[in-house]
Parts: structure tokens; C-alpha cells; sequence
């Protein structure tokens, strides 16, 4: 074969090979995986089906088309999720429009960087310039965590708690906007949905510009939480928990599971329970089984609880009086804080809630809501209502005592955190010390102390400490209070 026909076949060759990677992400993914990953690639079923629903979405960024939904992808770690989404789709982006601007972010600026780096060596690799010559970097413009090509496309990275001004995509990608030791914090919770707030504003065309966020569920509002209860019909969620389980989104892929697993070479049962080991159960369940929540609860476990019928705790109380424990806010914004409330009363050594209630009422409403609560539930004039020692508390204290003539008074101002008082708390639930009487409000009350701390509200969780706190660990039963008195 003389020298110009090699070049030609050699040049028919290269042109089928770009085409095929233009026509299909996950042939790019494979062509282009030697380039930052020396390991063999195992292609589990989820890596070609991720690069489909990163394709369907990618025409209507490529033309400027309204975006059917945003995508969120909760998956667990070790599963190739950044190099598809932030390493990869971006590089093969280029190659359908080589103007498109893109946005990635991450947790931490080091990991944006390093993406940023391995997206950017793709593009720079021989193999990439060969088949896609047209797209060209920009020397004066070609830094690590941002960089641009000849044809004004860019790449722009930032992480959780950075700035991006002045700088617009037509994709947003964040990947894993928190971590798992940022989401136990509320403020770093705060930080990272506001985040995610303010990369909406960096959008060439709102409705056009799509947002993908991949990432674990780590606390029911981290980033995933939030942007479900905000905008939920807007979205499309993928969720593929390690293992088999009720929460498998789309529900169709749930047969693509091979034994229970969702990755059984990579993530084998073996190396899941060593996860479990190694992270816990609360560890595991949000970052494995996308669940923030482990099965059956956190620090306290929904079976530690004992339930009892109204008319059955009727015939064992007696004359204990019933104490109120209120949690106070006051505001009508449902995604705010509410005010929750508690009936409790001790009987013997163990401790019996009543009721439970909770209320989005401004200040006015509030304070008329209170009394007809505690009359209903049982309070005498050997009752008292104590209210949680915040700064809308000791207001709800002194309009309560100016209003009524309700016994009112604070609780001791807790020294230690939420999580340190329910751990202290725990032993008494788990001995079976801690009564609910059956209600419509359990489910709510059980959910909430159960999935603590990865809940969005924890009203409960403080009144529950207040009780033990006040009925189990502080004061001798009534009884013994009784017969102490006559014995001396």
C-alpha cells in the first residue's frame, strides 16, 4: 500500500472513531478512560445508562432549547459518577458545540481543580487533538481551574462558599456540594444550598440552563433535600442505592440489579459490609444506600419506644400531674422552624408522652393556641408548662404570665449539643422507660427523634431531652416523693 493510502484510511479511520464518539457519550468514555485512569475499566450497567440520560439532556443544551428538568444523580461513592459527569461530559460537550460555557462545582476548590485538570488533559491529549482538531485552548487562557478554547467555549470551576462572578454557563454541574463531615453541621448545610442557590443566578438563559447535581444523601435537607422540596416536579431524580431497596429511581432500572447489588465487581457484598464497618450504619445508609436515614433510626431506634393505649395509661395515672415541654418559634413560613409541644407525665420510673403538636403561628396566634392545647391534654393546676430559655421563648413566657393563668416557667438552659444530650437520653428509650400514648401525632414524633440528626426540624428532639431530663434524671417519682415526706 503506497504512503498517500495509508494517510487516507488512516484519516477514514480517525474520522470514524470521532464520529462514533460524537454519536455516543459512553464510546467517548471508553476511548478516552487510558487517558486519566491507568486502572481497567469495569463498565457496570449504571455507566452506559448515566451516559444516556447525560445525552438526551445534552441536545437541549447544545440547542439552546427550554431544559425539560434539572438532574439530580444520588449514587454511591466508587462508582465512576465524577469521571462520567464532571470529567468527561464536559470534554465530550465540546465535541457537539465547542461555544457552550460550563460551570462545575465541588465541595472543596481541590477537587474542583482537580476535575477541572483532568477534563482539561483530555482535551490537551493527543488522541482528543487528533480526533476533535477544531477545538483548540486558549494559551492566555488556560488555567487550571478555568480555562476557554478559540471558539469562546469555557470551563469555569468553583467550589461550596466561592465566588463566580461575572461568569455565566450553559451547564452547571455540582458535584458533591457537601460532605459527609460538612453535613452533619447546620451551618455548612446552610452554606452549601445557598451555594447552590447563587449558581442558579450564573446561568446564560434560566430556562434554558440546566443544573446536574450528583451527590450522596447525607441529611434529609442536604443539597438533594433541599432542591427536592423546592422544586420537585421540575426535577428528574435518579437514585441508585448501592443496594437493592425501595428508593431505586427511575423504577424501571431496579432489574439491572444483579443479586441484590447495584455494582457487584466493584461493589461486591463483600466490600459493602466492610463499608458498614467501617462507616457505621448512619455513615453507610446515607452514602451507600442513599437513605440519610438508617433503617430503623439513628441514635435512638423507633423500636425502643413503648406504646399504650389512652384508656390503659387513664387506669394508671392517677394524680401525676401533667407537664407541658414547648419549643417555641414564631412565624406562618412553613419552611421555617414551628413550635413544638409536648404532654408528659411521669408514673413511677418510666416516663409517658401524652401528646405531641406542632404549629406554624405567628406571635398573637401562638399564644392563643397554647391554652386550649394544655386544657386538652390534661393540665390541672399542678401542671406546669416549660418553655424552651431561647430569646422567643422567654417572650412567649412573659406574654403567657401577663395573658393567662397558666403555671409557666423556662427549662434549665442545656450546656451541651443536641446530639451530646440525645446520646445521654438514648439508655433510657432503649430500656423501654419511655411511653407514647398511640396517636394520630407518633409517626411524626418517631420520624423526626429517630432520623435526628439528618432531619430537617428537631423540635421534638429537644423536648424529649427536656422530659427525661426533668422526670427521669432530676426528680424522684411521686410516689417516693410522698412516702419520704410522710417518713420524716
Amino acid at each position: 500500500m503506497k504512503k498517500n493510502e495509508k494517510e487516507y484510511y488512516k484519516a477514514i479511520s480517525l474520522q470514524v472513531v470521532a464520529d462514533e464518539c460524537r454519536r455516543s457519550l459512553f464510546y467517548f468514555v471508553k476511548t478516552f478512560w487510558d487517558v486519566i485512569i491507568a486502572e481497567e475499566p469495569v463498565y457496570n450497567w449504571h455507566i452506559p445508562y448515566l451516559c444516556k440520560e447525560l445525552q438526551e439532556l445534552s441536545a437541549y443544551i447544545v440547542n439552546r432549547q427550554k431544559k425539560p428538568y434539572d438532574l439530580i444523580i444520588n449514587i454511591p461513592p466508587g462508582t465512576t459518577k465524577s469521571t462520567v459527569v464532571t470529567i468527561m461530559f464536559p470534554a465530550w460537550l465540546w465535541t457537539q458545540d465547542p461555544t457552550l460555557r460550563i460551570i462545575t462545582n465541588s465541595y472543596s476548590a481541590d477537587l474542583s481543580i482537580e476535575h477541572s485538570v483532568k477534563s482539561r488533559d483530555i482535551i490537551t491529549s493527543e488522541k482528543y487533538r487528533r480526533l476533535f482538531p477544531n477545538v483548540v485552548l486558549r494559551r492566555d487562557k488556560s488555567a487550571k481551574s478555568s480555562y476557554e478554547n478559540t471558539a469562546t467555549g469555557a470551563r469555569y470551576a468553583t467550589s461550596t462558599g466561592g465566588t463566580i462572578t461575572g461568569k455565566h454557563g450553559h451547564l452547571i454541574i455540582n458535584d458533591d456540594p457537601l460532605n459527609p463531615s460538612q453535613a452533619a453541621s447546620d451551618t455548612e448545610r446552610e452554606t452549601a444550598n445557598e451555594h447552590t442557590k447563587t449558581l442558579t443566578s450564573r446561568k446564560v438563559d434560566k430556562a434554558n440552563t440546566p443544573t446536574i447535581t450528583i451527590m450522596q444523601r447525607l441529611h434529609e435537607m442536604d443539597v438533594t433535600g433541599y432542591l427536592l422540596s423546592k422544586k420537585s416536579e421540575k426535577i428528574k431524580h435518579i437514585c441508585l442505592p448501592a443496594e437493592l431497596a425501595d428508593n431505586v429511581k427511575p423504577a424501571e432500572v431496579r432489574k439491572f440489579y444483579v443479586n441484590g447489588l447495584l455494582d457487584p465487581v466493584r461493589l461486591s457484598q463483600e466490600i459493602l459490609d466492610e463499608q458498614k464497618t467501617d462507616l457505621g450504619s448512619r455513615g453507610y445508609s446515607g452514602q451507600f444506600e442513599q437513605n440519610p436515614i438508617p433503617a430503623g433510626g439513628n441514635i435512638i431506634k423507633k423500636d425502643w419506644f413503648q406504646y399504650i393505649h389512652k384508656t390503659d395509661f387513664e387506669r394508671l395515672h392517677r394524680n401525676e400531674p401533667i407537664v407541658f415541654f414547648a419549643d417555641t418559634a414564631y412565624t406562618d413560613k412553613q419552611e421555617n422552624d414551628p413550635t413544638g409541644i409536648i404532654s408528659t407525665c411521669r408514673i413511677g420510673n418510666d416516663l409517658y408522652i401524652t401528646h405531641g403538636r406542632k404549629w406554624n403561628l405567628k406571635f398573637p396566634d401562638l399564644i392563643k393556641a397554647i391554652t386550649p392545647y394544655v386544657q386538652a391534654n390534661g393540665y390541672s393546676s399542678s401542671s406546669t408548662v416549660r418553655i424552651e430559655p431561647k430569646a422567643n421563648g422567654l417572650s412567649v413566657i412573659d406574654q403567657l404570665k401577663v395573658d393567662t393563668k397558666l403555671n409557666v416557667t423556662k427549662t434549665p438552659t442545656p450546656t451541651d449539643s443536641k446530639e451530646t444530650r440525645l446520646n445521654a437520653a438514648s439508655p433510657i428509650v432503649e430500656c423501654g422507660r419511655v411511653f407514647l400514648i398511640i396517636g394520630a401525632w407518633n409517626e411524626e414524633f418517631t420520624d423526626e427523634v429517630c432520623g435526628f440528626p439528618a432531619k430537617a426540624h428537631d423540635e421534638y428532639v429537644d423536648l424529649l431531652g427536656y422530659a427525661i431530663e426533668y422526670h427521669l434524671k432530676g426528680r424522684k417519682p411521686a410516689n417516693l416523693e410522698r412516702l419520704n415526706r410522710i417518713a420524716y
